[in-house]
């Protein structure tokens, strides 16, 4: 659908001397000065922002250049007050808002809402949240879309309107991520292939084209109540690729937006594919034990039993038996069907600190601190019989990560209070670390 967009431009203060004279012909020529034309405009906004009613889909990236991905939000205004809803808050919530000025239009949350600040608000895994925007420039504005643009990371955000009530959005949404999960898709542009790769875990996707192998072009998304949209467009081939629907009977994908040209993909799955079912069961871990921080001492095979059952069904798993005391969180990437392994905090002592899993590198005796997108992936030997099932970096940190330890920080992880050598965290036979975590064999 073609969009007409609302430009809004505030003119640049101009010398005292030469006010009076330019003031004059401004309002000669426009009939209103710039200042009574912003505070219009920013009624307007206001207007178009109150005019839908169920609310409007915000499709919200966040993360300096959108490290951190995209997340569905919903949000609905009246005169005075917003309330929202996202993904990963699934109950509304309500808190004032305002249009204020800076060199043009703004719309500023300003006030607490724990759905808008949750991402933009410190946490135990990263101290300075996730660079998220509450304060937004508005750079356009119909009742079909609102374009903003963060004023502190500088990511835009998308308001659409949407014709469902905000949770049912959130639902369907969320209905719609789980459903969708095949790793490529393929589709045709004339007789050439392109070819999209996908990361449900980072929500990304990777764009190539048979007819250019140096086309290369990588894009967050969110999902939405009937597909999926990315973050920016993609031109490949005379077509521009943005918004897709997508059918879970042929897992097709087809772009809706204008310029798609009637392009549409179809999801493959791999040929090798592990069901969520699958892992649930106990193995034996094998690691190596017996190095010390100050010895040269190569350590000596060792196992330990450890079980996997279901946490969230066909996304994680709970693993027992390294600690009575904890549990650890594996995850399942239904795209790939490997099984994901991050850092992650486990506990908490008496005095509120946070004592963390967390992935390391002995041999380049190196700690991505509490980072949790740091850990291990799996890989797998293909055999069913006999599944085994090695951890290999997952390569988020650029380091060479080998081992698992315990490390403690102080709440929030405002700073590091070092590595847990003791007490009642430490992992079998009193072991500060998992060294060199190697492979997980299944047992029958």
């Amino acid at each position: 659908m073609k969009l007409k967009n609302i430009f809004f431009a505030c003119m640049m203060a101009l010398p005292l001397l030469g006010l009076s004279s330019c003031q004059s012909e401004d309002d000669e020529v426009f009939g209103e000065s710039s200042s009574q034309r912003l505070e219009q405009d920013m009624e307007n906004i206001k207007d178009i922002l109150r005019g839908a009613p169920n609310g409007w889909a915000m499709d919200y990236f966040v993360g300096t250049d959108v490290q951190y991905g995209g997340y569905v939000v919903t949000v609905k205004f009246d005169s005075l007050t917003c309330t929202a809803a996202s993904e990963l808050i699934q109950e509304e919530a309500t808190s004032y808002y305002k249009m204020t000025t800076d060199q043009g239009p703004v719309l500023t949350f300003d006030t607490y809402n724990k759905v808008l600040h949750a991402l933009a608000t410190p946490n135990s895994s990263y101290y300075e949240g996730y660079h998220a925007d509450f304060e937004f420039t508005v750079l356009s504005a119909t009742p079909e879309l609102v374009v903003l643009k963060g004023k502190r990371v500088g990511n835009y955000a998308y308001l659409r309107p949407i014709d469902v009530p905000m949770l049912d959005y959130i639902k369907l949404a969320s209905a719609m991520s789980d459903s969708i999960y095949a790793p490529t898709a393929v589709g045709m542009i004339g007789e050439d292939s392109v070819e999209a790769s996908f990361s449900y875990m980072s929500q990304k996707v990777t764009f190539t084209y048979s007819a250019d192998t140096a086309f290369n072009e990588t894009r967050d998304f969110v999902f939405t109540d009937k597909g999926l949209r990315l973050y920016t467009p993609v031109e490949v081939g005379g077509s521009k690729l943005y918004e897709f629907t997508y059918a879970d009977k042929d897992r097709l994908y087809t772009c809706v937006n204008e310029g798609a040209n009637g392009f549409s993909m179809t999801g493959r799955m791999p040929s090798v594919y592990i069901d969520y079912e699958d892992y649930v069961g106990s193995y034996w871990l094998y690691y190596q034990s017996g190095i010390e921080d100050d010895e040269e001492e190569e350590g000596k095979a060792d196992s330990v039993m450890v079980t996997l059952t279901p946490l969230v069904e066909g996304r994680s798993y709970s693993m027992s038996g390294l600690n009575p005391l904890y549990t650890v969180e594996v995850g399942y990437d239904r795209g790939t069907s490997n099984l994901t392994w991050n850092t992650q905090i486990i506990a908490h002592d008496e005095d509120g600190n946070e004592i963390w899993f967390n992935a390391a590198s002995w041999v380049q005796n190196t700690l991505p601190r509490a980072y949790t997108l740091g850990g291990f992936v799996t890989e797998w030997n293909g055999d069913r019989e006999n599944p085994v099932y090695t951890w290999v970096d997952n390569g988020y940190t650029g380091i060479m990560l080998d081992t698992w330890c315990l490390w403690k920080t102080t709440p929030n992880n405002s700073s590091s209070l070092g590595r847990v050598t003791e007490g009642e965290y430490l992992f079998r036979d009193g072991e500060s670390a998992l060294y060199y975590i190697s492979r997980m064999v299944k047992i029958k």
